[in-house]
């Protein structure tokens, strides 16, 4: 169903991104991004 996949894929955390969610993911490395290119 629609909710389990978006539940199963978007919300639980997942071992391949060090056990976080893939929101939690992408802010985390788009943050180290931004510190990265303010070094530059």
């Amino acid at each position: 169903t629609e909710s389990w996949m978006t539940e199963y894929n978007d919300e639980r955390p997942h071992d391949s991104l060090e056990d976080l969610t893939p929101w939690e993911y992408l802010a985390k490395h788009q943050q180290a991004e931004n510190s990265n290119q303010r070094c530059n």
